[in-house]
């Protein structure tokens, strides 16, 4: 397996920086966690945490930042395959616009947002990444090395949580018969999607048989965690990931061992997970979730099919935030960021996502970095399986959305030698 950056030479003589990687972690830690509903007795505190929590790591990436620069003098930062990103941007473009049309402008406005620092924290969280791979880095993706640890750590206060307050961590669903890791701190579908990021990175790891034991306690955690949260969309998405890791690793006893285990597991998972209290008209109507797909197509899309009713708004009604659905339920968004984008865009949003994502995939498949197309592609299983069940990565804010900007990035931004950013073509 080829490293994420192998252009880029580590200077033996420089110091480790071990003090500036942990704080890398710890900081994306905190803002994964900031997503979370740390006080679920309190929204306004709760809001306070997250907005402080999230503007706290944003201005200490852009010290981070610009105190790596001034170290790293030979180097600079160059910019390419601009085309996802751009149409990302004209993306935010036309949800600013919205603002004079939205249904909901204090909803549109917080969103807006949101979404748009999330991109700023991106854009300088990974800037500090590529110029701590060129000071300190060993030829393997600090990215990588970062999520799997911070969401083990996530993982592990989740599971440490059921035991000291299982009423605040644990959710109960149909009738308070199934018991769902994720309580009312963070969807559980939410977090079986963070469970099997991190698994992601573990795999990463394995494949170059790196911190064996460690990841080995890792992936156990993961699995644990995702099992807990019964999350179906998100055990699909680990079955994806661990088949393509499968089939690109070199040990016959890891291949056997896994289709084995697979087989054993498969009935319990299917009576415990896939048909919850044996509720096979549940599965068949994704929770109720296809009606209410239904309706806001049928019912809301005609009323403003060109521009949507605004910036995450799905709501004809003005200073409402929920859709009251006649075959389903009331929500305040669709349970599909393709669906969210097509009822707050219209069709307009909804072109510009489709050939953003196109475009993404193009830079993706193109790429030259091998290990940088399998940590990208591996990331968007579980980010677009999540994307049709959940929040997604064009719907209210969520760190599906986070990643999905890393991963824009991947192929636009990296750290080059000065003296050869006039003169160099070479792409990722």
């Amino acid at each position: 397996m080829t490293p994420l950056r192998p252009a880029i030479k580590p200077n033996a003589a420089r110091p480790s920086g071990r003090w500036l990687l942990y704080l890398l972690l710890l900081m994306m830690g905190i803002r994964i966690s900031s997503y979370f509903t740390l006080f679920p007795g309190s929204v306004a505190i709760t809001q306070v945490v997250k907005v402080g929590l999230r503007f706290a790591m944003t201005g200490l990436s852009l010290i981070l930042l610009k105190v790596l620069q001034s170290q790293s003098g030979a180097w600079r930062v160059q910019y390419q395959r601009l085309l996802p990103f751009s149409f990302y941007a004209l993306y935010l473009w036309l949800g600013i616009l919205s603002i004079f049309w939205t249904t909901n402008v204090p909803f549109t406005l917080i969103q807006l947002a949101m979404t748009c620092e999330s991109l700023v924290f991106v854009l300088l969280f990974y800037q500090v990444l590529c110029y701590y791979e060129v000071r300190h880095g060993n030829g393997t993706s600090v990215f990588s090395w970062i999520n799997n640890r911070s969401i083990f750590v996530i993982g592990l206060v989740f599971m440490g949580g059921i035991v000291v307050a299982p009423e605040t961590f644990f959710r109960g669903t149909h009738g308070g018969e199934v018991h769902r890791l994720g309580g009312f701190i963070i969807n559980p579908n939410e977090l079986g999607m963070l469970a099997v990021l991190g698994l992601v990175m573990v795999y990463l790891e394995f494949l170059e048989r790196r911190n064996l034991i460690y990841n080995a306690l890792a992936f156990v955690a993961g699995v644990a965690v995702l099992l807990l949260t019964q999350s179906r969309s998100s055990l699909g998405a680990f079955v994806l990931v661990s088949g393509i890791f499968v089939l690109l690793s070199k040990n016959y006893w890891v291949k056997f061992g896994s289709i084995a285990g697979a087989v054993l597991a498969l009935p319990i998972v299917i009576q415990t997970i896939i048909l919850k209290q044996g509720d096979v008209e549940e599965v068949m109507s994704m929770t109720g979730r296809l009606p209410f797909w239904s309706d806001l197509i049928s019912m809301g899309f005609p009323r403003a099919p060109l521009l949507g009713f605004g910036f995450m708004s799905i709501s004809p009604n003005t200073f409402s935030n929920k859709f009251d659905s006649i075959h389903a339920y009331a929500a305040s968004m669709t349970h599909n960021t393709f669906v969210q984008v097509l009822i707050n865009l219209g069709l307009v949003g909804a072109f510009i996502v489709f050939l953003q994502m196109l475009l993404t995939f193009q830079a993706l498949a193109t790429s030259k970095d091998a290990a940088l197309r399998l940590l990208a592609g591996a990331m968007l299983i579980p980010l677009i399986i999540n994307s049709t069940t959940e929040f997604g990565i064009f719907g209210e804010s969520n760190y599906g959305i986070l990643f999905y900007q890393f991963i824009i990035l991947f192929f636009t931004l990296r750290v080059i030698p000065r003296q050869d950013a006039s003169t160099t073509t070479q792409t990722n």
